[in-house]
């Protein structure tokens, strides 16, 4: 099985097992939390960690704090580069994940990467057995250890953040693509959002809960109820059936961590879609889970790099009742013609994102080919988006052309919207 998007699947393993072994050229700290918190307390968690790139002296640090019976981790330190990308989880079944991703967040989700998952016994017992040979190859982390890597891990960190500017002047010569975000160097002077509401999602704040963050993210829900005051009536004007939370405080999604926050707040959004009389009538008739967070809806995001325009057709387990009919729906030849001629009056900008893989739209040549990518859609685990992004220095974002912005760029996802929508 092919995977692009390797740590839904991963954590979905990791959750069923009774051990888990890890061999990665690099760990960072988001990663190695992600499968401790998934982890049960009674499964067996081994690494092998390399030091050829740049792992965290933290990481190591974490986990010579935690290192007992049900957790080993190792470093290798033989005089050969190690590089390997290798997830094993055993328990009521065995699944192998080779490929090209480290156990971080770029690794796991950020990147473009790509695994193969195997679920074969014969399979993973060759591949563990090539685990254990080097994990045994490997060295115990250590105090004194850890003490002399922290200065070499200094010192390193300059050469590297030296390194990452190069390469990134480098892209930014010679790509089409010239504009690299450098919230630094960008005037915001007249633009709608500026630099502060964009670093309050930087890496280090996503998971916060501390006040000084949630204060900065408040900003931000402000800043888009200010937008919404501007594009609702735009909307209105329209004639569009799509509507803002009939609560005030949901118009903008929310700035604090809690129930029904995702873990990492990576973007706050301002979103439209059924009215409040629609969602009644579909918890008679679907369930008492058909609130407005599980509907399809226009959105505008923001990110820390850009803000995102979107109809988003469903989240994971969102959406259900019009993802399943749509699934039905684009067997028929009609719907398939109907929804690529939609799809193919999207400008160049525009993508398609399902089961965590993104295609631009002109990729499409013909609606066949587009039914084909879009029926796969898995319902349960990923997100179903058609958008684009704009950089935080376009002028279609400056105060007095983003309301216009946001009007035209639905005015292509709307008919889109009303196409895949479920009438009751």
């Amino acid at each position: 099985m092919k995977i692009v998007k390797l740590q839904s699947h991963l954590i979905s393993e990791i959750k069923k097992a009774t051990e888990v072994c890890i061999a990665s050229a690099i760990v960072s700290e988001n990663g190695l939390r992600t499968v401790l918190d998934n982890k049960d307390e009674g499964c067996k968690l081994k690494l092998i960690i390399g030091i050829d790139l740049p792992t965290p002296a933290t990481v190591f640090k974490k986990l010579l704090e935690l290192q007992d019976e049900n957790i080993e981790a190792r470093v290798f330190l033989k005089p050969y580069y190690f590089h390997p990308k290798l997830y094993l989880t055993s328990g009521k079944s065995k699944v192998v994940f080779v490929g090209s991703g480290n156990c971080t967040t770029g690794g796991l989700d950020n990147h473009i990467e790509l695994f193969h998952k195997v679920s074969d016994d014969e399979v993973y017992d060759e591949y563990n057995a090539w685990f254990n040979t080097y994990f045994s190859l490997s060295s115990e982390i250590t105090e004194e250890w850890l003490t002399e890597y922290e200065k070499l891990f200094e010192d390193r960190q300059v050469t590297e953040n030296s390194e990452r500017k190069k390469v990134s002047a480098f892209k930014k010569k010679i790509t089409e693509n010239k504009e690299i975000v450098d919230l630094d160097s960008i005037d915001f002077t007249n633009q709608f959002f500026k630099k502060n509401h964009y670093k309050a999602f930087e890496n280090h704040k996503i998971k916060s809960r501390l006040q000084d963050h949630d204060k900065e993210r408040l900003e931000v829900k402000k800043r888009l109820e200010e937008l919404h005051d501007l594009v609702l009536p735009l909307i209105e004007n329209k004639g569009w059936d799509i509507h803002p939370h009939h609560m005030n405080s949901h118009i903008v999604s929310s700035h604090q961590h809690g129930e029904f926050t995702s873990d990492d707040l990576v973007a706050l959004w301002l979103h439209y879609g059924r009215s409040e009389e629609d969602l009644s009538n579909f918890k008679k008739i679907y369930g008492d889970n058909q609130t407005s967070m599980y509907q399809m809806r226009l959105q505008v995001l923001v990110h820390l790099e850009d803000i995102s325009i979107w109809l988003r057709v469903g989240k994971n387990n969102g959406s259900v009742v019009d993802r399943e009919n749509f699934k039905k729906n684009i067997k028929q030849a009609s719907y398939q013609d109907k929804f690529y001629k939609l799809i193919e009056k999207l400008p160049d900008s525009y993508y398609i994102k399902i089961n965590d893989e993104k295609r631009m739209v002109r990729t499409f040549t013909n609606a066949l080919e587009l039914a084909d990518f879009v029926k796969n859609d898995n319902i349960n685990r990923h997100y179903f988006i058609i958008g684009r992004e704009y950089l935080p220095s376009s002028i279609e974002l400056s105060e007095s052309n983003i309301a216009n912005t946001i009007i035209e760029e639905f005015k292509f996802l709307y008919p889109i919207y009303e196409l895949i929508k479920t009438t009751i």
